[in-house]
């Protein structure tokens, strides 16, 4: 495993699938003992504990597994469902005939100063003394300056509304929400390397601001 990948957390995965033809959600709830208010939500809320999933089951037979921490927790949660399910007496669909597709991939990454960087600390903070070396460390950002230095149409920054510059990216097709403390939150991919590679090209346009 790279650098990149240990300071990278995928804290949220979200898919979609189809397990059915059509589900009947008053059964469900009372078979499954499921959280259902049709009055406040369409769907049927059924959870799954470890993995720590929630799975939102609708009458179209379509279902969206949100807290994942990857692929397989997502898969192990709908695998488990339709077990339940069919345990029931509720038909569903064969397993290898659902097709699970990852809608969203949040992760949190954490930018740090290049291994090789000769830079040291200008002044005494709370996290160092003045002098100590920068390489390796965790790097703090001037999101004012970073406005100037990333392509204007990409980039929104109000710090009144919201602490963070957000960056939206083209290619991979992701938002990218960048703090002065150098945390960032990647939102939009659907596959850890779009994440990875969103992580790089940040990273590479950071590097004339040294």
């Amino acid at each position: 495993m790279n650098k990149d990948e240990e300071r990278l957390t995928v804290v949220n995965v979200v898919a979609s699938t189809r397990v059915a033809e059509e589900l009947d959600l008053p059964d469900i709830a009372i078979q499954l003992n499921c959280e259902y208010e049709p009055e406040q939500f369409p769907g049927v809320v059924y959870r799954v504990t470890d993995p720590k999933l929630a799975i939102l089951m609708f009458r179209s037979g379509r279902a969206v597994c949100t807290g994942g921490k990857d692929e397989q927790n997502i898969h192990t949660g709908i695998e488990r469902m339709i077990k339940d399910l069919r345990s029931a007496g509720i038909t569903t669909w064969d397993l290898k005939d659902v097709e699970i597709e990852v809608q969203n991939m949040v992760a949190t990454y954490a930018l740090h100063y290049p291994e090789d960087y000769d830079g040291v600390a200008e002044r005494d903070t709370l996290d160092m003394k003045k002098g100590t070396p920068l390489a390796g460390l965790p790097r703090k950002l001037n999101l004012n300056n970073l406005t100037f230095h990333l392509p204007f149409d990409k980039v929104e920054y109000e710090p009144e509304q919201f602490p963070g510059l957000i960056y939206r990216l083209d290619y991979p097709k992701v938002v990218c929400l960048i703090f002065g403390s150098g945390k960032m939150v990647i939102t939009g991919a659907r596959h850890k390397d779009e994440i990875l590679e969103a992580v790089q090209i940040i990273q590479d346009e950071l590097a004339d601001l040294l």
